[in-house]
């Protein structure tokens, strides 16, 4: 039996299975996980984007994942009517990074920063604490979370490094 279930980009599952594990790979996406750990609901989204700007509402589960705004408001709902507590979910982050040298901060291809930012102002808005983020940099990112253990998993094979967080 397989106990990862891979998110794609622009993808977004939730499980209440604790022998399950979420794993994405992210460069300048992020990978977004909330989780209530007394009710063992998590959910993990491959954000692409920060929000629509065709003004279009949601219209099927591919691509729910892809915008931060659209996927944190599927996420919480569907984590309550699975018996998450709304004041217990908190968030853990990874990814967003400027993949490619000429990017810059003004640069309108300059995803990664403004994920992290956007989700940031989200989770605030929302009252969802950012218990922890490995974020921003310059290289792409393994990010696995486990629902037992409420652990995020991040590595990346360009800097040679694992950790949890």
């Amino acid at each position: 039996m397989n106990n990862v279930i891979e998110i794609k980009m622009g993808g977004l599952e939730i499980i209440t299975d604790e022998t399950k594990e979420l794993k994405t790979f992210v460069g300048s996406c992020v990978a977004i996980c909330l989780f209530d750990l007394v009710s063992k609901v998590a959910g993990m989204a491959h954000i692409m984007l920060p929000k629509k700007s065709d003004g279009i509402q949601f219209t099927g589960k591919n691509d729910i994942g892809k915008y931060a705004d659209e996927a944190l408001s599927y996420m919480v709902d569907n984590m309550i009517h699975k018996g998450a507590d709304p004041k217990r979910i908190k968030a853990k982050m990874a990814g967003g990074a400027t993949i490619f040298a000429h990017e810059s901060e003004t640069n309108l291809f300059n995803v990664g920063p403004k994920n992290i930012a956007f989700l940031k102002e989200i989770l605030e808005e929302n009252n969802i604490p950012l218990v922890s983020e490995d974020t921003g940099e310059n290289f792409g990112r393994w990010v696995r979370f486990n629902l037992r253990s409420g652990e995020m998993l991040v590595a990346s094979n360009l800097k040679k490094f694992e950790k949890t967080i």
